[in-house]
């Protein structure tokens, strides 16, 4: 009867904590901010604004606050040092903020550990593809290449850039890497025109010149798109520790993906409603088709897991620390 009791009590608190937060939430306006103006980031961002608001007791309005400057880390600043943490604003994350901390950029005034992450939308895959009519099918074929291979980039701090990089000098590819491009689709057209021999993206952009027979997928980043899972990743052909470890922090970003975070500080009740809505939205079927139909692949990540990546990516011995600044840049 006791046991009974004490059940029947700690389901009312938790039914009135949410009824009070539904309270609270009622006829307020949640603020998403986002570092970037465009891109698959903002994109997404927006979908989240546009299905998060009926999954938070209360049905708040969401808006969307693009803050832009810094590679993001203006965003991420406000949300971190500015914001009230009233669980009414939220950070859209760029996760390379993370490579900023680790490189200790000054501008990056922030701990990635420290917000309230109410988990990602998905992750985002990266591929090395080859121009369609060169004879390489495999990376072992690529590998014994008689001659040295062009790859066409935008420039360092780019997966364009830094996929193929980290290959040349960790895992013996004969690439030659030419910068400058403005962007992916300027790549492409080299590509088309036989100006260069290989390209690296978001492995959903070069999906879809795949899909039309411009080029060839070879090898792909820690994740992985659906049916592309039989690639080689860029971390297991390493040929040092050195070197898997710096192709670790590259791919660490693009395996959080699309996180959202609320400030440090932000009460706890507030911040488990806000991470239930989170979950329920990107599950909802709604938010699915608009993602699918805007190319953004869906796969929710909780909480826990995001802040284990962050933990990953930054917990780096003193020695890859330094000889990783030679490969990585933080900007884009």
């Amino acid at each position: 009867m006791k046991g009974r009791l004490v059940a029947a009590i700690a389901a009312f608190a938790v039914t009135a904590s949410a009824w009070a937060q539904g309270s609270f939430y009622e006829g307020k306006t949640v603020t998403l901010v986002i570092g970037a103006s465009g891109g698959s980031l903002e994109i997404a961002a927006r979908i989240v604004a546009r299905h998060l608001g009926k999954h938070i007791p209360g049905n708040p309005s969401v808006i969307v606050q693009n803050m832009t400057g810094a590679a993001h880390l203006v965003a991420t600043n406000h949300v971190y040092n500015v914001a009230r943490p009233d669980g009414l604003t939220l950070l859209a994350a760029n996760p390379n903020v993370g490579i900023a901390q680790l490189t200790k950029v000054e501008a990056a005034r922030f701990d990635a550990r420290r917000f309230q992450w109410l988990g990602s939308s998905g992750a985002d895959g990266v591929a090395l593809s080859i121009r369609s009519d060169l004879p390489y099918k495999s990376w072992d074929e690529l590998k014994k290449a008689d001659r040295e291979l062009v790859v066409g980039t935008t420039g360092p701090g780019s997966n364009a850039h830094d996929f193929p990089l980290l290959l040349k000098e960790f895992a013996g590819a004969k690439f030659k890497l030419v910068s400058g491009y403005p962007a992916n689709a300027d790549v492409l057209l080299a590509i088309e025109r036989k100006e260069v021999d290989l390209w690296a993206a978001f492995a959903t952009t070069i999906k879809l010149a795949a899909d039309r027979g411009a080029v060839r997928p070879l090898v792909r980043g820690r994740v992985a798109l659906p049916g592309w899972e039989h690639l080689p990743v860029d971390e297991e052909l390493a040929t040092s520790a050195l070197g898997k470890s710096i192709m670790s922090i590259r791919s660490a970003p693009l395996a959080i993906g699309r996180a959202v975070a609320a400030p440090p500080g932000t009460p706890a009740d507030r911040v488990r409603i806000l991470r239930e809505a989170f979950a329920k939205a990107v599950k909802d079927s709604e938010f699915v088709a608009e993602s699918t139909k805007a190319r953004i692949e869906v796969g929710y990540i909780a909480p826990d897991e995001v802040l284990k990546m962050f933990n990953g990516l930054l917990d780096q011995p003193a020695e890859v620390q330094k000889e990783m600044v030679k490969y990585i840049k933080f900007g884009s």
